[in-house]
């Protein structure tokens, strides 16, 4: 596809590919390029200038092989890139005038290359010259560019030590920062930098290339324009220092967290200082620490973790995250290069002087912006909370992009973020994100399936995948359609989402249904059973094609909106092999011929869901998913993930599930959190948005628990995951009712439902302005539209 690029720049950039050093590639054959050496490095950027004045504008572009850190005369200015794909890379964009001054500036940029995949970035198959670590960068600072190139100082980050990640769920990059060996001042006027060297300037060597030293080039291609407008950032959290104690400490090893682990598990009485800081709750992003009175070459190691013990040792959950400090003594400030989440942070202190330094520990959020503008407000506090502290779980769930969460894994799951997603595009009048992530997942494998999590190490490997979460991310695609009505781009993404659905088709039983699909059928966390026909995917199936339909129709694509329409038909054909008419519910599953007796929620709402159910079944399923006296939280696996259990459920995960334990006939088991966005939208489906409402009040349990963010789980799992947050979304969309009536929001429609409520109101972001909606008890219903407005 054709992109635009901002004004001043063009698809060619004026500045050369440069690094600190040859990147250590290899032609391990004549044809095959290899990068030897998969060491995390940091390289420090400097280039001065002088202004006789400021211009009102310096547009910048600037994109790092990794991650970058932008200031100038000291302020930081900017960090990037987003995540992404190593072939379909964006580079960001920022006005650098407000930090420009007359005389003397000094422009400084940290960059990091990881070597090997982490849980948000993928490294690309080098080329003979580039891969190994690069940057570029050009700004119009009046009639002049700086452009990246020679002239740029630069030298090796050796202050920066690179120390192995576990490659587990937890694949952070750690860092090990010795402040002796920092050439401090490095950012200023004033600093003598002539020891340091000119910036290498990379030659693209590929075959077929023609030398060209200017991006776009292999290995990236083409760098694409920026695809958000603000910079992550937020408030400063304190943390409480709680308790500090002597202890004798384990073996010093280079993992700071797996230090910090083996210090607490050690115990006894030594020579380490052992402090344990509380957040008081969940923050996400870069540790600030200050120190006064710290000797030369003490030691700080540092780990987070969301949960501790009954003696304020942290329980990680499978989170591998934190840092090591090296003091070059005195009063000293640093902070952190990359995102870490957390409420707990526990450090252990060794030093060889005899002192008592003061440490203080805090977290700068790294959040995606949220421009004011959009509100809620109703007249209960109960709900008002829980809207509120689902604002917050997605905000910390949405960093570069949207990520399942902050603290244990950070990755962009393709099926959670369509609840971040639904959150955002009611409360956020900044779309970009709603808009890019959906473009970031769309990433699909040779076969058509979408990967389980974008720019992950999970993407790169491809250690395992979730078919059903690219159903999921077909409706966060739908959800483009309806909210911006973007023709573009849903023309960009349908025929992804057509491969992803055709994947499926290999599995169809004569019947036209789906059976035993492979992969990891995630669904929910709660106890749902899939094997053989699951009545959950099918439905999810099925829906997903019928969103397709709507999309090709409106694209006038009649032949692929068939063939999708076809195919649907077959679903609703035979989906009666899963009722259960003596209940009055839908069945998890058939396998083998057997109709098996469990009959979860998520079974019954998925149907609803889809529209697979006819209309005189909606009563009976209502009342069995909303009748709380009979449904149960039942979660095999994610039940354990927490203290008490410490994960001894994940046998589940590659054994199966045992047989039921609780009574099949009666009860029903409820959805975890992030499969509730489904219930909610079945019962407004079935004509009962008056219920979701009060179906949003089962997340008081979490309240009560004293939680600030909501959990992955109704009892397990971390302590803030953004498709937890539904109920942000349900009060807007069916508890007031605000939705687009056509796409891009071309009339709005109003149809609140207000349940017990005795008001509410809001305004919601559009393309076209905010929309406001009050709605009262006794019917009466206040709208400001800047489009016009469907009642009902």
């Amino acid at each position: 596809m054709q992109f635009e690029h901002p004004a001043p720049f063009t698809p060619k950039w004026r500045g050369r590919w440069i690094w600190f050093e040859r990147p250590p590639i290899e032609a391990v054959t004549a044809t095959r390029p290899t990068l030897m050496d998969k060491d995390d490095r940091v390289g420090l950027f400097r280039r001065v200038i002088d202004l006789t004045s400021v211009p009102e504008s310096a547009p910048a572009r600037v994109w790092a092989d990794g991650r970058f850190l932008l200031r100038i005369n000291g302020f930081e200015v900017a960090r990037g890139p987003v995540r992404s794909d190593p072939k379909r890379n964006h580079y960001d964009v920022v006005d650098l005038a407000p930090y420009l001054v007359e005389g003397r500036n000094v422009l400084a940029l940290t960059a990091r290359h990881f070597g090997t995949a982490t849980a948000w970035w993928m490294p690309a198959a080098p080329t003979y010259t580039i891969g190994g670590g690069s940057i570029a960068f050009e700004a119009q600072i009046g009639d002049e560019w700086v452009v990246s190139d020679r002239s740029w100082q630069c030298t090796a980050g050796e202050a920066w030590t690179p120390v192995a990640a576990p490659g587990d769920v937890a694949s952070f990059p750690l860092e090990s920062f010795d402040s002796r060996r920092h050439p401090h001042g490095w950012e200023s006027a004033g600093f003598d930098d002539g020891e340091w060297a000119a910036a290498r300037e990379l030659t693209p060597m590929h075959t077929g290339a023609w030398s060209e030293p200017r991006p776009s080039s292999d290995p990236f291609g083409m760098l694409r324009p920026p695809v958000r407008v603000g910079f992550q950032d937020g408030a400063s959290h304190p943390a409480t220092l709680l308790d500090s104690a002597n202890v004798a400490g384990a073996t010093v090893i280079e993992d700071p967290v797996r230090q910090v682990l083996d210090d607490e598990a050690a115990g006894g009485t030594g020579d380490v200082l052992h402090l344990r800081f509380d957040l008081e709750h969940i923050a996400a992003g870069n540790v600030e620490m200050s120190v006064r009175g710290a000797p030369i070459g003490m030691v700080i190691d540092v780990a987070a973790s969301e949960h501790v013990d009954g003696a304020g040792n942290l329980v990680p959950l499978g989170q591998h995250s934190g840092l090591r400090y090296v003091c070059s003594g005195g009063d000293e400030r640093f902070e952190g290069l990359d995102v870490i989440g957390t409420r707990y942070l526990n450090a252990s202190v060794r030093s060889a002087a005899d002192s008592t330094p003061e440490i203080a520990i805090a977290i700068h959020d790294r959040l995606r912006p949220r421009p004011e503008g959009a509100s809620f407000e109703c007249s209960d506090p109960d709900l008002q909370r829980i809207f509120e502290i689902g604002l917050r779980t997605v905000d910390l769930s949405a960093l570069d992009a949207y990520v399942d969460c902050p603290t244990r894994e950070q990755r962009a799951w393709t099926g959670d973020s369509v609840v971040h997603q639904s959150v955002d595009l009611v409360t956020n009048p900044d779309w970009s994100m709603p808009r890019w992530h959906p473009q970031l997942a769309a990433a699909a494998r040779v076969d058509g399936m979408l990967s389980m999590a974008a720019a992950s190490d999970f993407a790169e490997d491809d250690r395992a995948f979730v078919p059903d979460w690219s159903l999921h991310w077909i409706r966060s695609v739908h959800n483009i359609y309806r909210y911006m009505g973007d023709r573009e781009l849903i023309a960009e993404l349908l025929p992804v989402a057509e491969r992803t659905l055709r994947w499926f088709e290999s599995y169809l039983a004569d019947d036209g249904l789906l059976e035993w699909v492979d992969g990891w059928l995630l669904l929910d966390w709660s106890s749902v059973y899939s094997t053989g026909k699951s009545s959950i995917l099918n439905a999810l199936w099925a829906r997903a094609l019928d969103d397709y339909v709507e999309m090709a129709e409106w694209l006038d694509n009649s032949g692929a909106a068939r063939w999708a329409r076809e195919r649907r038909a077959g679903v609703v054909a035979a989906f009666d092999l899963f009722w259960d008419e003596g209940r009055g519910r839908y069945l998890d599953h058939v396998r083998d011929g057997v109709a098996h007796r469990a009959a979860s929620q998520a079974a019954s709402a998925a149907a609803i869901a889809a529209g697979l159910v006819p209309d005189d079944r909606h009563e009976s399923i209502v009342a069995a998913m909303t009748d709380r006296e009979n449904l149960i939280q039942h979660a095999w696996y994610m039940d354990t993930v927490n203290v008490e259990g410490q994960s001894s459920g994940a046998m589940y995960m590659a054994l199966g599930a045992p047989e039921p334990d609780w009574e099949v006939e009666r009860q029903m088991v409820e959805c975890e959190p992030f499969f509730r966005y489904v219930v909610h939208d079945a019962l407004a489906l079935a004509g009962r948005a008056d219920l979701v409402e009060d179906a949003c009040r089962d997340w008081m349990r979490f309240v009560d628990r004293g939680e600030s963010s909501w959990p992955e789980c109704w009892a397990g799992g971390t302590r803030c995951h953004g498709w937890a947050s539904t109920p942000t979304r349900d009060l807007i969309v069916y508890t007031l009712g605000i939705s687009p009536a056509e796409p891009g929001y071309a009339s709005v429609r109003v149809d609140p439902q207000l349940g017990s409520l005795e008001w509410a109101k809001a305004s919601v972001p559009t393309p076209h302005g905010f929309v406001h909606v009050e709605a009262y008890a006794d019917g009466r219903v206040e709208v400001d539209s800047p489009v016009p407005v469907v009642r009902g």
